[in-house]
């Protein structure tokens, strides 16, 4: 374009000095003829003086011609050489001129290809430039332009984008002589650019979609540039945060910023690297937890110019792992559970055997001993210790869920009523014991002895936590739970519930030890003053009958232990258990089968049950009882077995005399059985049964109810 340029403006300039030297030349010779004619005698020395003016004409024009040339010989070396495309075409797209690089994008054999063929210029465009450069090239008539791209297309179909620039070179009078300018092949670029399009496309797409928010900080600008909805994640509108590092510190908590700062300085100082969890506010005021993880890039004199890194909100994440670890904790507090409950599995039935032989006979001396016998002591003492030891296993299984229950539906305020004498004489004179039972208080369903050893415990441990004495308070009533209970151990049902609370006013308890107290043998009480299994089965007999647990405590300030029950509309038993007690009491004398393959409990319960007028036959196990049932002639009233038994347990055995005797009643004992197919029946009532060891009251009571 400047050669074309510099070339019209040269062969301008060289025609304008030959028209004025011609135009003096004229004026010159005129003067002279006239001055020859006026003066004749100077005609010889103006006739000299012109040929000298012509000689000097002449040789100006040849060294305008030359220069011209050398110049036109340098442009177009400049042109020829040029890795931009330089083309020069008529106002129809005939082509005047093109360089070699024009050719070579245009795919043509050399820079006359294009003429020799007859085509224009226009038809190397794709069809879609085609109308874009129509505009352009009337534009040029104009003299107006502007640079715009195309796609060309060459001669053997090679696609380019090309920059195109083109100038109008116009006559004197102003008329589109022809247009010239350059072609800049930008294809590379062109996808370079495509490329980082696309690049940043997907950079966005997994910035929106992903949880990591990707962001870059200009350290000397104080500018953050985000990519990925930061606003939207925080509750605000698009652009609502401004994109600088002051904007974004005023959104961290104040507890936090000091941490933040540190850290960030202490990573552009030594460049440790960075990663910090911070809170951050949202719109709505509330804080989410941000994990936010980065590096800082440093210039060749060691300045840091430029920060990149990652964010993340986190607070869910943390919710679930804290959940987790709560589960985890709660499965090893199983798994507890669940070993100590294989222990004392492993030891309840022969336990529960010797306990009920040596309960059994202390009953029998204190019924055959006088009042005033001074040995009744001496054996109340052994029966309240084989009492207590019972109730130690009780626990044990108890806590476990390996206690075979016998839910009833009872009403929580009849029985808390009937143990208030017993929970009186169970504390110190300086605690005082406040009952208050709503009257509306509902029915729940489960074993009343299991409700008894849960509130027996928690008074008793709230009774330690007053040494000093205090107020004991016990409450009773309904709630409607709608989900989960914040602190709650044991499964939150929805519905509605009885609430039982037991509250003092002791000491409270420390955090340290909050998460343990359920744990099983775990006590803060002196040696010797506990076993570490009251709590433990609290827990056990709450959850075990699908309610939970809530602690609410405070250092100085006294403990709250409040136990929620599924609520049920069925009646309560306690009226239809008077009634059948009261038929009992008048029964004739029954001939009850006792089968037992422990030698001393068979011989107790068999003496027991003579002593109250019941007429016993007795076997070691199962064969024997089905072949002594074959010989007595007499109806049996009632089968009472033992549930574990070797050769023939106490379910076959029950099943097989049925097909002998088919009115015949049953009752099973048991210190503790595996079978949780026969737990799970007597749990739903289809199965009589008494736990060992058992005093005469409670046997002979158990038998006339299932006779009755």
């Amino acid at each position: 374009m400047e050669f074309w340029a510099a070339l019209g403006a040269i062969s301008l300039a060289v025609n304008g000095v030959f028209a004025w030297l011609w135009r003096k030349r004229s004026l010159r010779v005129s003067r002279l003829e006239r001055d020859l004619t006026a003066h004749g005698d100077e005609k010889r020395g103006l006739a000299e003086a012109l040929r000298r003016t012509k000689s000097e004409l002449e040789g100006l024009h040849r060294e305008a011609r030359l220069e011209l040339q050398r110049s036109e010989v340098r442009y177009r070396a400049l042109a020829e050489s040029s890795p931009v495309g330089i083309w020069h075409i008529h106002p129809d797209g005939r082509t005047i001129y093109l360089n070699p690089a024009m050719s070579g994008f245009l795919e043509l054999e050399g820079p006359g290809d294009l003429m020799a063929s007859g085509a224009t210029f226009h038809e190397f465009f794709a069809p879609e430039s085609v109308e874009a450069i129509s505009k352009e090239w009337s534009k040029r008539a104009t003299g107006a332009g502007s640079v715009y791209e195309v796609e060309v297309i060459g001669r053997w179909g090679r696609r380019a984008r090309m920059l195109i620039y083109g100038a109008p070179i116009l006559t004197p009078e102003g008329k589109l002589e022809s247009i010239m300018g350059t072609f800049v092949d930008i294809t590379e670029r062109k996808r370079e650019e495509e490329a980082l399009r696309r690049s940043e496309e997907r950079l966005r797409v997994a910035a929106e979609c992903g949880n990591d928010l990707i962001y870059e900080w200009d350290i000397l600008k104080g500018s953050l540039e985000w990519f990925g909805p930061i606003d939207e994640r925080l509750g605000f509108q698009h652009g609502d945060i401004p994109r600088t590092l002051d904007a974004w510190e005023r959104l961290i908590h104040p507890d936090d910023r000091a941490e933040v700062a540190a850290d960030i300085e202490s990573h552009l100082r030594g460049r440790e690297p960075f990663f910090r969890e911070y809170r951050i506010r949202c719109k709505d005021g509330s804080y989410r937890l941000w994990s936010d993880r980065g590096t800082a890039q440093w210039d060749s004199e060691g300045i840091p110019y430029k920060w990149i890194g990652t964010t993340a909100d986190v607070t869910d994440a943390r919710r679930a792992q804290e959940a987790l670890r709560t589960k985890e904790e709660q499965l090893r507090q199983s798994q507890k559970l669940e070993a100590v409950g294989r222990l004392a599995g492993g030891i309840a039935h022969d336990f529960n055997n010797l306990l009920a032989a040596i309960m059994g006979y202390c009953e029998l001396m204190l019924y055959r001993l006088e009042p005033e016998h001074p040995c009744r002591k001496e054996v109340g003492e052994i029966l309240n210790g084989s009492d207590r030891a019972a109730g130690l296993i009780r626990q044990l299984l108890a806590f476990s869920r390996q206690e075979i229950p016998q839910p009833k539906v009872i009403h929580p305020n009849f029985i808390i009523t009937s143990m208030e004498r017993m929970l009186d004489h169970l504390l110190e004179e300086n605690v005082v014991l406040d009952i208050r039972l709503s009257e509306d208080a509902g029915r729940v369903r489960m074993d009343p002895v299991q409700l008894e050893q849960v509130v027996m415990n928690l008074v008793l441990n709230a009774r330690d936590a007053m040494p000093g004495g205090g107020t004991l308070l016990v409450t009773t009533g309904n709630v409607e739970l709608a989900g989960e209970i914040p602190g709650a151990y044991g499964k939150v049902h929805a519905g509605p519930h009885v609430r039982i609370s037991v509250a003092d006013s002791g000491g409270g308890i420390d955090r340290e030890n909050l998460p343990h107290i359920f744990d099983p043998f775990f006590t803060t009480k002196d040696k010797g003053k506990g076993s570490g299994l009251g709590l433990s089965t609290v827990y056990g007999v709450i959850t075990q009958n699908n309610g939970c647990v809530l602690v609410e405590t405070e250092v100085d300030k006294g403990s709250v232990f409040s136990f929620y029950l599924p609520l049920t509309e069925e009646e309560a038993e306690e009226e239809i258990e008077v009634r059948k007690a009261l038929r009992a009491s008048s029964m004739v004398p029954k001939t009850v089968l006792v089968v037992e393959d422990d030698d001393e409990v068979r011989g107790i319960v068999r003496d027991l049950l003579g002593q109250q007028g019941f007429m016993v036959l007795e076997a070691r196990q199962g064969h024997e009882a089905l072949t002594l049932a074959e010989k007595y002639t007499q109806p049996v009233h009632l089968l009472l077995t033992d549930v574990v038994m070797p050769g023939m347990g106490g379910k076959e055995l029950a099943e097989s005399l049925r097909k002998i005797m088919p009115a015949v009643r049953v009752l099973f004992m048991s210190g503790y059985t595996q079978d949780v197919a026969f737990r799970q029946e007597v749990a739903d009532g289809d199965r009589a049964f008494i736990q060992k060891p058992f005093s005469m009251t409670a046997l002979v009571g158990k038998i006339r109810e299932v006779l009755v």
